[in-house]
């Protein structure tokens, strides 16, 4: 049967507030809503980070602001100092959206818990004795301290460990890279006189970048400033996964993961040049896409790849910021690599999905479309074109699937949403896939979705002998129903895959129907 009756409540569900492509507040919490949702921001699937425990409860009004900036700097700086409720063995993926909104947040806390947070940033860099200058940065990291010293190695006996020379050298490739080659303004108040600052210490993240000196510009239509940087970055990366140029993950200098974030976090402090109250699922997804940008052989960014795939229902905007590094690859690779960048600039003036949407798809979702087929193909060049990657064969990409049939007929009615039983049907900017594998003949799918929304539909044809998937597109009517026969399959091809997408950004897990029938001889046909 079609499904013809809109539901009314799902008209406004994209449209709830805390979409977490909105900019950041000037003050308090990151909103939250239980109608969007957001997956933690640190984990990558492995679970939460003291940080992501922390903004969990500030956002859900269980930490006041005073609290919740005390234990941030406790979760970066003293770990034994929190709660117990909110102490971790998760090692995170970057601490820089928890430090900026202490910094937005600042002028807003009591003067007590103002100098306690400076005394444990001073008390955390007090131990960086040593120094390391090149062009354009300013090293300061500590050779004998037992808890933040840099691995001691220093094959050529120049008195400067190899892991400072590694990462210098890094930090000029970075410059060339970000600045340079991709016009990324220079982080704010660097010169020639005036160099970037960065820091080795021991944590429980990656690294961060910490904006200093914000300038709020303007209030409106976005909240718009700059602001100063400096950056922090793990002493060692002891117990952190492997990557490409990492493969073991027990490197004594690990400069694998060393490379990739020092070009995530300067990417950061470039970002904070453009609009330091930017998005922080664009800040994020952004500067884990660049890694890749200047490290394409290192592939870091692939631990969160999983956790971003495990939601493609949900609206792009709050899917996992790390992993939707995936995303802003996709855009590049379609739209050339300066849309990025393109993209911050209009973030001065309007969200990242109007951002986004204005610069790469001309002012209207429609093109969006093509990323579903896109994403079940896993179509961007880490996987077409690349070597593959060490952190594949330890956690292979997960399936995209919602169901597969090897039976026939099928008929499917997607149900509405419930909080006991969430039917997984797409948001908007959200995707479906269905297999439809074991079929000989012809195959034809049918699609029905409720009336009212930017349903767009595609069948992705796979070859029985490999060889590149053909997608073909379902063409829908009025009332967004729609059929497509395709003939060879278990000849031509060995499965058919249904995949079907909103191109706006209005719905809320809405439903859908969908059947398959088979016959013995047939056409391509609409």
């Amino acid at each position: 049967d079609r499904v013809l009756r809109a539901i009314s409540f799902l008209l406004f569900g994209a449209t709830l507030a805390a979409c977490s492509d909105e900019p950041r507040s000037v003050t308090g919490p990151a909103s939250s809503s239980a109608a969007v949702p957001v997956f933690a921001a640190q984990g990558g699937g492995n679970g939460k980070s003291s940080l992501d425990l922390v903004e969990a409860d500030y956002s859900l009004g269980l930490l006041d602001k005073e609290n919740a900036n005390r234990y941030r700097s406790y979760a970066v700086f003293a770990p034994e100092k929190l709660p117990q409720k909110y102490r971790s063995a998760v090692l995170g993926k970057d601490a820089t959206e928890s430090m900026v909104r202490q910094v937005l947040e600042w002028d807003g806390l009591s003067k007590s818990t103002q100098q306690e947070i400076l005394n444990l940033r001073a008390n955390g860099f007090a131990n960086l004795k040593n120094t390391f200058e090149t062009t354009h940065f300013v090293l300061h990291y500590s050779t004998v301290s037992t808890s933040d010293a840099v691995p001691a190695v220093d094959a050529n006996r120049n008195d400067v460990p190899d892991y400072i020379e590694v990462a210098a050298e890094s930090w000029e490739r970075i410059w060339q890279r970000q600045v340079v080659e991709l016009r990324y303004p220079a982080p704010k108040g660097v010169s020639s006189q005036n160099k970037f600052h960065v820091y080795y210490n021991k944590l429980s993240y990656y690294g961060y970048c910490m904006p200093t000196n914000v300038e709020l510009l303007r209030v409106s239509p976005v909240p718009y400033g700059t602001a100063s940087a400096f950056i922090v970055v793990n002493n060692d990366f002891v117990g952190f996964p492997p990557n490409d140029e990492d493969v073991t993950g027990t490197e004594t200098i690990r400069s694998g993961a060393l490379k990739a974030t020092q070009a995530h976090e300067f990417m950061h402090a470039l970002q904070f040049a453009i609009n330091v109250y930017g998005s922080s699922w664009l800040m994020e997804s952004h500067a884990t896409w660049a890694e890749d940008a200047v490290y394409d052989d290192i592939n870091d960014w692939h631990w969160y790849i999983n956790t971003f795939l495990a939601t493609p229902d949900f609206p792009i905007f709050s899917r996992y910021l790390y992993g939707a590094a995936y995303y802003q690859n996709y855009l590049s690779e379609r739209f050339g690599v300066d849309v990025t960048r393109q993209i911050w600039f209009a973030h001065q003036t309007r969200n990242a999905a109007d951002a986004i949407r204005d610069v790469a798809f001309g002012g209207s979702w429609e093109g969006m479309k093509a990323f579903a087929p896109a994403e079940y193909l896993h179509d961007i060049s880490d996987f077409t074109t690349d070597r593959p990657s060490v952190v594949e064969s330890i956690r292979p990409l997960r399936s995209l699937t919602r169901a597969t049939h090897s039976s026939y007929p099928v008929s499917i009615t997607v149900p509405e949403d419930t909080r006991r039983a969430p039917n997984r049907a797409p948001w908007g900017l959200g995707a479906n896939f269905i297999d439809f594998t074991n079929a000989s003949g012809s195959l034809t799918v049918t699609f029905d979705g409720v009336d009212g929304f930017a349903w767009r539909a595609y069948v992705v044809a796979t070859p029985r002998k490999g060889g590149d998937a053909t997608v073909i597109p379902i063409t829908l009517d009025a009332a967004s129903a729609g059929s497509i026969t395709v003939d060879g399959m278990g000849n031509k091809w060995s499965k058919l895959t249904l995949a079907v997408t909103i191109a706006d950004r209005l719905g809320a897990a809405v439903p859908y129907s969908y059947g398959a029938t088979i016959a013995r001889d047939g056409t391509i046909a609409n």
